[in-house]
């Protein structure tokens, strides 16, 4: 009898491995690392679930029998993910609706200021906010080199990332110290940074809004003015 496969992540279908549908039955389709009750597991595209499983070829050799290198299964899975069903229908949003979708994947963002040499200063902090996939609200010490840095100029950018798949934006960053917008944007981590919570004269919030974004995400590319 042909093992049947997942028709996801394209492992085999076992016993030990079972999916499960909305009525809790085993799925004939779908294995237990994918899918349960009904449900995907991941919101994934097949690229970035094609990223996701080669982390994982130790395991796919053992129950494939395959003897692969990580780029060795990436190469397979390229060939093998596009006939299974999950994938067959191909995704019709365009590039800007997806890129909204990987911006909520991505709980930090790069940012990248310019310093008074003129050379770029990208540094990783977590989002607060977003709006579509090119405003993206951030907080910061009213001291710090980013403040500093926007104080002088305001042109940035802002990159995110997820499993293979990217956007890069430029665009205009300004700095907001209103107390209303500070109250509504203040999110209960941020107490680790600014003890004083949203009234704290250090907390400062940086909105960012780009006007261009370079977009590579499920093997499409595209320059696009937002």
């Amino acid at each position: 009898m042909e093992q049947k496969i997942c028709q996801s992540c394209g492992m085999p279908l076992n016993p030990a491995n079972p999916g499960t549908n909305a009525d809790c039955n085993i799925s004939e389709d779908y294995c237990g690392y994918c899918y349960k009750d009904g449900v995907f597991l991941q919101d994934f595209n097949m690229s970035q679930m094609i990223e996701f499983c080669v982390q994982f070829t130790d395991q796919i050799n053992k129950e494939t029998g395959w003897d692969l290198t990580p780029e060795q299964a990436k190469a397979q899975m390229r060939k093998i993910f596009p006939t299974l069903k999950r994938w067959k229908e191909k995704d019709k949003r365009s590039l800007v609706e997806k890129a909204v979708n990987l911006l909520a994947q991505c709980n930090e963002v790069t940012l990248a200021t310019i310093n008074e040499d003129g050379f770029p200063r990208p540094v990783p902090i977590k989002k607060i906010k977003t709006n579509g996939c090119n405003e993206i609200w951030m907080a910061t010490d009213a001291a710090s080199v980013k403040i500093n840095d926007l104080k002088t100029n305001s042109k940035a950018g802002v990159s995110y990332y997820f499993y293979g798949d990217s956007v890069a934006l430029r665009g205009i960053a300004e700095i907001v110290s209103d107390d209303k917008i500070r109250k509504e944007m203040w999110q209960e981590w941020l107490i680790n940074h600014f003890p004083g919570g949203a009234t704290d004269p250090n907390y400062t919030l940086i909105k960012f809004v780009g006007e261009d974004a370079t977009i590579y995400i499920d093997g499409d590319f595209a320059h696009e003015k937002i």
